[in-house]
């Protein structure tokens, strides 16, 4: 109320509407500067309360947005180990997807908020319309990135689940300065049943990344087929890749009792840790077909095959397959990229080990890549000398960077790719 003219009285002035500007002068331009300043509240915060007059709450979303860049800042100092640790455990990839969904109804509602407590009362119909519709956009466009991120996180549990075991694996102890696992290839991924075609062992230096890889033939007899404590009973004709089989046909051959993935993979990989001499720990099959499906979906190309005949070819495929596989293919095909990799591969390897894997990983890929194919002539693959084969990987293994001048049969296939 007001003091009135000459007779005194009082005017009521109308009191001003809740929105950014008057009613009677609302524009179009009102409209448009409520719904920039909508658009960017994810972003800026409390922007569109403190402009409103809102103070208590543009502050708190000011000072929540604050704390949570300078935990993102703390987050990003540790780098790699924490995005190791992030894609390694099921249950923080789960709460990284509960918490993208969060993220995005909370974007999604700030945006209506601001647009709420800045929209100019007055406007036509048509304009409440098209600022309300505006705003539907802006909630479907803003809640895109965190949905995405939370499907990825999803996608990266289940992997996770399926690929990797939860505890500690039966068979060989690890050895604190190498990694072992026994690579193997499953040639006809098309039969119900497994068939090996070839078994390397990767042996990694874990302080410097150098690597050995020592092949065996899939048609290597007289095989001392080793149970874990003893030797188990076995056809002498009987080939190297007939012992997965017989394992998966009988589990009981296996010493010391305790649950396993696959039988005949836990077989076959103590076997090969017999032949060779030393503890192989994990093992990791991967069926071709599979691993066909994963070369397309990234689309690698410049694989040349080498000089050094199947262990060159595989390394050049898999140096080509690492260097087009950036994060723009990874993250454009990762939903097929995780369903190729559950269905295809198979492994024993604990999901307490990816974290170090991943540091590893960074390591291997400047690091030296030796490989032996222990087969004919180095051995007959029919009347192997099984004390020479142990004798060779051990010499192969021991050096720290073994070199094909004094190693027969040693190739060194790092700069084997053209």
């Amino acid at each position: 109320m007001v003091d009135g003219g000459p007779g005194g009285g009082r005017t009521r002035v109308p009191p001003r509407p809740a929105g950014g500007a008057a009613g009677p002068d609302a524009t179009p331009r009102d409209l448009a500067r409520a719904l920039l300043i909508a658009a960017v509240s994810p972003a800026l915060p409390g922007v569109a309360q403190l402009r409103a007059g809102r103070v208590r709450l543009g502050s708190a979303l000011v000072c929540g947005q604050a704390l949570l860049l300078t935990s993102a800042a703390l987050a990003a100092g540790r780098g790699r180990p924490l995005f190791a640790e992030l894609a390694a455990r099921p249950g923080w990839l789960l709460g990284l997807a509960a918490g993208s969904l969060a993220v995005a109804a909370l974007w999604a509602a700030l945006i209506m908020h601001s647009y709420a407590v800045l929209a100019p009362a007055g406007l036509s119909p048509l304009w409440r319309l098209a600022g309300g519709t505006t705003v539907s956009v802006l909630c479907l466009l803003v809640i895109v990135p965190p949905v995405t991120l939370a499907q990825y996180g999803y996608l990266q549990r289940d992997l996770v689940k399926s690929l990797f075991t939860e505890g500690a694996t039966a068979g060989a102890r690890a050895d604190a300065t190498r990694l072992d696992v026994l690579l193997i290839a499953d040639a006809d991924a098309d039969r119900h049943e497994v068939s090996p075609g070839g078994m390397t062992l990767a042996s990694v230096d874990t302080r410097t990344g150098d690597t050995v890889l020592l092949g065996l033939p899939h048609d290597l007899r007289h095989v001392p087929v080793w149970s874990g404590a003893g030797r188990v009973p076995f056809p002498p004709d009987g080939p190297l890749d007939a012992v997965y089989r017989y394992g998966a046909g009988h589990p009981e051959a296996l010493a010391g009792g305790g649950r396993v993935r696959d039988s005949g993979a836990e077989l076959l990989k103590r076997t090969v840790g017999h032949i060779l001499g030393r503890p192989v720990p994990y093992y990791a099959m991967v069926d071709m077909n599979g691993f066909r499906q994963l070369v397309d979906a990234l689309g690698p190309s410049g694989a040349a095959g080498g000089p050094h005949a199947r262990l060159a070819r595989q390394r050049c495929l898999l140096r080509a397959l690492a260097r087009q596989a950036g994060p723009r293919a990874v993250l454009g095909a990762f939903q097929r990229l995780a369903r190729i990799l559950t269905d295809s591969v198979r492994t024993d390897l604990p999901r307490r080990l990816l974290p170090p894997l991943v540091a590893l990983a960074a390591k291997i890929k400047d690091a030296q890549i030796s490989g032996l194919r222990i087969a004919a002539p180095l051995v007959s693959p029919r009347r192997p000398d099984y004390r020479k084969i142990r004798r060779i990987a051990a010499e192969a293994a021991r050096k720290p960077a073994p070199d094909s001048r004094d190693t027969p049969g040693m190739h060194i296939l790092s700069n084997a790719c053209t």
